[in-house]
């Protein structure tokens, strides 16, 4: 593995982390916090077990990374994400009445949190080397890593959207 491609994976996960503790660390309004936690209950319920909760979370992370490995927009995508992010922690936290900085600083103590970050990561990683090959002709050379990146992904985010919907499911049944 290319030493440029490691620093660089390891300068966007470090920018990744801190736009998400950044805009978590904003005050929002509880009344955002209230929808988004309705629209994370409508998708996400105890009632599909944990197949269907892993699945569905596996599949909509998965479908966010897919954005961030587009060559030329994924970095500027992902950091769109991560701060999306941010604000839903901050909104949640207002309704909570804790700081919204609280919840993604919690959640860093639980695998699947990791394992979306290094997948998030991977996947802006990619977008940009493999923009950088589109820009210098040799894309066909990149192509074969950038479906390898993808493939890793998938599994990676499966295995922490299985992993996130083990601690929501027993989390909710108590």
């Amino acid at each position: 593995m290319e030493m440029e491609r490691v620093k660089f994976y390891f300068i966007i996960l470090v920018i990744n982390v801190t736009v998400l503790f950044l805009v978590a660390s904003f005050p929002s309004s509880p009344q955002v916090g209230q929808q988004i936690l309705g629209s994370l209950n409508s998708t996400v319920s105890p009632n599909q077990g944990i197949v269907g909760m892993g699945t569905s979370i596996a599949g909509h992370n998965f479908f966010l990374s897919l954005f961030m490995s587009l060559p030329f927009i994924g970095i500027p995508a992902g950091l769109f994400i991560m701060a999306d992010t941010g604000y839903a922690f901050s909104a949640i936290g207002s309704v909570e009445g804790i700081p919204g900085v609280a919840l993604p600083t919690l959640e860093a103590f639980l695998p699947f949190f990791w394992l979306e970050f290094v997948s998030y990561t991977a996947m802006m990683t990619e977008s940009y080397f493999f923009t950088k090959a589109v820009l210098n002709g040799r894309w066909k050379q990149e192509l074969s890593t950038y479906v390898l990146v993808i493939g890793l992904v998938a599994l990676t985010l499966t295995i922490s959207g299985f992993v996130e919907a083990f601690f929501y499911f027993y989390r909710s049944i108590k």
